[in-house]
């Protein structure tokens, strides 16, 4: 038996062991399901009264179907025979046409003998990863912080177009929005009525100022004002605010609520959703971020087929064992935000890595990792990705006010277009950081930055900068070379940063590589390919 059998044996035995204290002895344990129906009765249905008008005008200019059978409801025989059969009803999904449920193993075996019962899953429990407060990397004057988290992305090109995120519509799902109800930071928010729709998934109320300020501190990146300074680009959107999670380090799983939370926003009119969490090991292996498996990720895959754009934080268990994107960062189709040092287009520690367990590229494209954020009490820095993403998202919403005549995944793949290293990219930066200049004009021929120079007998090759190109700044990340050996599938065999400090920061012998792969540089917005 080789080694991976080995760990994957553990693994099971593991999980063999946890299902029998679930379903063993004690049957009167009361356990989480997801129970999911064969089929849905075809019923007449009114998108017009069931959807805002935000939701309906979002599928007409996509061209997508006003309603299908996704946004049915539930057949009301189905769901009240099992409310009859169980202890609880917790939640309810049009979209995966299924109940969550509590109940214990006798009433899961009287499920399991209806007829339109198509499965039952265990939902366990799990924990979702959100960033603290902490504060760590370089020191940053607070002014500086706050400025250059939203003018690295080229603020004052949209500033210049009055593109501040007027008429679209962002849905947040978080922990809480302790204070944000009375925070400066929101009152221009406040004062104009943009605070359309809030839910607290947890408590089944609309009150969400509590819970904790992690939700406030979120959305102050996209439209808060501090210092009278904007700390987000898309001050003018409206808010949808939901509160989905119980805590940094939560009992339960919350995937039913984000899910929940994302047909919730799809009927408000979300354009697009901001989700600054992340499912990983206290439930998951690595190999289940393939984009397929979790609910979470599911659920992030059907609101991008609803018209929304998801944007969801990578992670930051980039220090961990762990190391990659949690869930939903794993979806295709969501764009996945990893984070940078203030100082410099560079990987901030913390950060989760890509891929994603088939191979595909994740961080899609990065913003700050630490960020001037609005707090209960007042305001500060705080790092995490938590904070990259909903700066993406601002960002974004001022980039489709700008072209509304763009889908959702066209406006993906135009983000990831306007990215500082398109089309380069590795697994800790994606596509870089995003650029409103490029967004808005699109991407100028570079002059080529470096040339390569190979010895007589083609084996041994020299990177070298031009000089004009090259400045002798000792600052830390001033002038980064990105380094990435692709493989014939298009999938990274390994990838570095060099901070060029000379004319010839980088070379390597022709049989370092194995050979059929591509050595991709990129310095200075200029990509060099070098065919093996």
């Amino acid at each position: 038996m080789n080694i991976t059998n080995k760990v994957n044996k553990i693994l099971w035995l593991l999980l063999l062991v946890f299902t029998v204290n679930i379903h063993g002895q004690n049957t009167s344990s009361i356990g989480k399901y997801w129970v999911v129906f064969k089929d849905k009765p075809e019923i007449k249905f009114n998108p017009y009264t069931y959807f805002d008008q935000k939701a309906i005008d979002r599928r007409l200019a996509q061209k997508l179907p006003l309603y299908d059978w996704t946004d049915l409801p539930l057949n009301s025989v189905y769901t009240n025979e099992v409310a009859n059969l169980v202890q609880e009803v917790k939640m309810e999904s049009r979209w995966f046409n299924a109940l969550v449920v509590y109940a214990d193993v006798n009433q899961i075996s009287k499920l399991e003998q209806l007829p339109y019962i198509k499965t039952i899953d265990f939902a366990g429990n799990l924990d979702v990863m959100i960033a603290d407060f902490d504060t760590t990397g370089e020191d940053f004057d607070d002014e500086d912080l706050i400025g250059r988290q939203i003018s690295r992305m080229g603020a004052d090109q949209f500033e210049a177009r009055n593109l501040h995120g007027e008429g679209m519509r962002i849905a947040i799902f978080d922990v809480g929005f302790s204070g944000a109800d009375t925070h400066a930071a929101f009152e221009h928010i406040r004062r104009a009525g943009r605070i359309k729709k809030t839910w607290d998934f947890v408590a089944k109320r609309e009150n969400v100022w509590e819970g904790g300020s992690h939700g406030t501190s979120v959305w102050s990146c996209i439209g808060g004002r501090m210092k009278d300074q904007w700390s987000g680009m898309a001050h003018e959107a409206e808010f949808i605010l939901a509160r989905t999670e119980i805590g940094s380090r939560e009992p339960f799983s919350e995937e039913e609520n984000w899910v929940a939370a994302a047909e919730w926003a799809d009927k408000n009119g979300a354009d697009i959703i901001n989700s600054s969490l992340g499912y990983t090991s206290k439930r998951y292996f690595p190999r289940q971020m393939n984009g397929e498996h979790t609910y979470v990720t599911r659920g992030a895959n059907m609101a991008a087929r609803k018209g929304m754009l998801v944007v969801n934080a990578a992670g930051n268990e980039g220090n961990s064992s762990w190391r990659i994107m949690g869930a939903p960062a794993d979806a295709d189709s969501v764009l996945s935000i990893g984070g940078l040092e203030p100082c410099c287009d560079y990987h901030i520690s913390f950060s989760s890595f890509g891929p994603t367990y088939d191979l595909r590229l994740k961080p899609n494209v990065s913003a700050q990792g630490r960020a001037w954020c609005a707090k209960t009490n007042g305001e500060g820095p705080a790092d995490g990705t938590s904070f990259a993403s909903p700066l993406a998202a601002g960002f974004a919403a001022c980039a489709w006010q700008a072209d509304k005549s763009l889908s959702n995944m066209q406006l993906f793949k135009k983000l990831e277009e306007s990215a500082s290293l398109y089309p380069f990219f590795d697994y800790a930066h994606g596509y870089g950081v995003l650029n409103a200049e490029r967004f808005l004009n699109g991407v100028n021929v570079i002059d080529p930055t470096m040339v390569v120079q190979k010895d007589d007998s083609g084996e041994f090759y020299k990177v070298m900068i031009l000089e004009s190109q090259f400045t002798q700044d000792t600052t830390y990340g001033s002038q980064l070379l990105y380094v990435a050996v692709m493989n014939p599938s298009g999938a990274l065999d390994s990838y570095k940063v060099i901070d060029v400090s000379s004319t010839e920061p980088f070379s390597f012998a022709k049989n370092d590589f194995i050979e059929g792969r591509k050595v991709r540089l990129s310095y200075k917005g200029y990509l060099l390919e070098i065919q093996l």
